[in-house]
């Protein structure tokens, strides 16, 4: 028994049959807190090491070709207040109830590098390439090829230039999935207006 207990804390839910999907060659290094494995979706060539993963109302995604360093925590869901209960008694099933959304998906999309000890958020979103410094905390969008750092996280300056993301793209990515030099641009703008303000 004790050996048995032992052992899911140290691997958690890992059956590759629990996970919504799981491709062959992603990596789960031990040791491991999944909740809702069922909502956990790892594509190609991704990893984690030593994370907790919650994702039992919404999904976890993380796109091929992405990594995280130790420490990763991921969390899908937020607390829900109501009037007259304490907030560690309200279920599941209260915030199904309600008709709010309180959880959103987490999605890293490909070729994005997590630092140590980041924290996900629910409905943060990296985009394609972005790279999450170190103790990072992402509640929110993190431009593609953007490196982004603090608390919570903000985007700090483009890895690349347009003409680098460009080289980059048509290396990796079939045409019809690449950015366009006016979509960058626009990305580019954007964020530098954001970061201005």
């Amino acid at each position: 028994r004790s050996f048995h207990v032992l052992y899911r804390a140290y691997f958690g839910n890992c059956k590759r049959s629990r996970f919504g999907y799981l491709a062959d060659t992603a990596k789960l290094i031990p040791p491991l807190k999944i909740d809702g494995p069922q909502n956990v979706y790892m594509y190609e060539n991704t990893k984690v090491e030593n994370s907790t993963i919650s994702a039992v109302l919404s999904k976890f995604i993380m796109k091929k070709g992405s990594a995280a360093a130790e420490g990763l925590s991921v969390h899908t869901g937020n607390h829900m207040q109501l009037v007259g209960k304490y907030y560690r008694s309200i279920t599941r099933q209260d915030k199904i109830d309600s008709g709010k959304v309180f959880d959103k998906d987490v999605v890293v999309e490909e070729d994005v590098w997590i630092g140590c000890n980041v924290t996900l958020l629910s409905g943060a979103h990296l985009g394609r390439s972005s790279v999450i410094a170190a103790g990072a905390v992402v509640n929110s969008d993190i431009p593609p090829y953007c490196i982004a750092g603090g608390v919570p996280a903000k985007p700090i300056k483009f890895k690349w230039t347009i003409d680098q993301i460009l080289e980059h793209e048509s290396k990796l990515y079939p045409e019809e999935e690449r950015f366009s030099r006016e979509q960058l641009e626009k990305i580019f703008a954007e964020t530098k207006t954001k970061s201005n303000q």
